[in-house]
């Protein structure tokens, strides 16, 4: 459970409070509260109309409430969830079927193998730091903007570039694998989920521009680092992006993504 739905009921219970606090105040006039008085108060303000506007107000907010925490929740994949944030605007125009992204998963654990785990190990870390640290206020933004977490990022990414020095080959492999529809996907050593597939849903579409589509999602940014970034990673990685993987770069360059039908 977040912090945010204890403190939103608090929140609604001193509303409560405060109604009940000035309708006795109304009601007695200055003369002592009597028990009988109090009952009577009380039971004027469960059948007042007043409050529905405000049951429905708090009711709805309590929902958006649950369904944050439920999504955060299923979030709790940390490192997953950082290397997909940046296809998030993809998902969400329709560019990329939401379907692939337990594909994208398995990508990352074949890629990276043993050091997958200990990413998110590192990124589960991170991850209950910040939020032990900013309460209710946490947002996946201050996650994604971590110093620490950015390193996984590019280094995870200096990875692919380095897998892809045969890229024609490479990029076929990839696409071949996105269209493998998966019965379960590893989020650790350990733990898994399955998926359930839609027996008359459509075939997976994927080719060179979806393949451009996200590639270019993923290896952008490094192209655009703000100063304090450019410096991290240099310090880091020791050289900038287009130094450390000009060749791949060059390659995804000739990858054209504006339109439907073009390839790489």
């Amino acid at each position: 459970m977040g912090e945010q739905g204890p403190a939103h009921l608090r929140k609604i219970t001193n509303g409560v409070l405060d109604a009940l606090l000035q309708a006795a105040e109304r009601t007695s006039s200055g003369r002592p509260l009597s028990v009988g008085l109090l009952e009577e108060i009380v039971s004027g303000l469960k059948e007042s109309a007043a409050f529905d506007d405000f049951y429905r107000r708090s009711y709805a907010e309590i929902a958006d409430i649950v369904t944050a925490d439920d999504l955060n929740q299923r979030r709790a994949n940390a490192f997953g969830r950082l290397m997909i944030h940046s296809l998030d605007p993809l998902f969400e125009a329709g560019e990329i079927d939401r379907t692939l992204i337990g594909n994208l998963f398995s990508f990352l654990h074949m890629v990276l193998g043993e050091a997958a785990e200990a990413n998110a190990a590192r990124c589960r870390d991170i991850l209950k730091t910040l939020r032990d640290e900013s309460g209710a206020s946490f947002t996946w933004d201050s996650f994604f903007d971590d110093p620490e977490v950015r390193l996984v990022e590019w280094q995870v990414l200096l990875h692919i570039a380095d897998l892809f020095k045969r890229f024609d080959v490479r990029k076929e492999w990839f696409i071949k694998l996105m269209h493998h529809r998966q019965n379960t996907v590893s989020v650790s050593s350990n733990a898994f989920y399955t998926i359930e597939h839609d027996a008359v849903a459509e075939p997976i579409t994927f080719g060179e521009r979806e393949f451009g589509l996200i590639f270019h999602a993923w290896f952008d940014p490094l192209e655009n680092l703000s100063p304090r970034d450019d410096q991290a990673f240099r310090r880091a990685f020791g050289a900038a992006p287009r130094t450390r993987i000009g060749a791949f770069l060059t390659h995804l360059a000739g990858c054209p993504v504006a339109r439907a039908g073009s390839g790489c």
